[in-house]
């Protein structure tokens, strides 16, 4: 009898005839999901930047060739100055957006200003946004600036190797001496009005995708 009162209440617990409910089962799906997700994301990331890289700079160094190309010694300059205030801009944006934090736009929000949604999420995806603007762009207009130099050098050189030479190495150190002091000049203006400068901007792409 015994035996017949244990077997009967193995069979009867509810603790182990308990089946999960499905809405269980697809959090838990979900969640090894986004893991595998997560743990991938940084490959996923870099690839997406070499792709955007590779494109930018075929677009870039299109744009450029054909503006300078047997071109006038300013429309050289004009390049170049257009290339070293993308670069310097980029590079002011990548520090705001670095340097500033999400809630100082929680409050403007709430009470749904233009722009103010679209900073707290500049805010949070930071680390990408600081690549795409201070490497990625940034970087490209660094070396497509090269071939605006490298015209603007022969517009200079007169004749001869000599003068061929003097020319390109004066245009590299002005447009390197340029670009590095602009970034070292504007990057405390950066940090300082980052919270302007980001919600700025963030009004700024309203105007080509609204915000959610």
């Amino acid at each position: 009898m015994e035996d017949d009162i244990q077997t009967n209440n193995i069979q009867t617990d509810p603790k182990e005839n308990k089946e999960e409910p499905p809405s269980t089962e697809k959090k838990r799906e979900k969640k090894k999901k986004s893991k595998k997700r997560h743990k991938y994301a940084w490959l996923t990331w870099g690839i997406t930047v070499f792709f955007m890289s590779f494109a930018l700079t075929v677009l870039f160094s299109f744009l450029t060739e054909v503006a300078v190309k047997d071109s006038e010694a300013f429309v050289c300059v004009i390049v170049l100055i257009v290339l070293l205030i993308l670069n310097i801009g980029c590079d002011i944006l990548a520090n705001a957006i670095m340097s500033c934090s999400p809630e100082a736009y929680h409050a403007m929000a709430s009470g749904k200003i233009k722009g103010a949604k679209r900073a707290v999420t500049f805010c949070r995806n930071a680390s990408k946004l600081s690549s795409i603007f201070a490497d990625v762009i940034g970087d490209i207009c660094g070396i497509v600036s090269g071939a605006a130099g490298a015209a603007l050098a022969v517009h200079m050189a007169v004749s001869g190797t000599t003068e061929s030479l003097i020319a390109s190495i004066a245009v590299s150190a002005a447009i390197g001496a340029l670009t590095v002091g602009g970034k070292a000049l504007f990057k405390h203006f950066a940090v300082k009005f980052n919270k302007q400068i980001v919600f700025g901007f963030a009004k700024f792409t309203t105007f080509f995708k609204r915000e959610r």
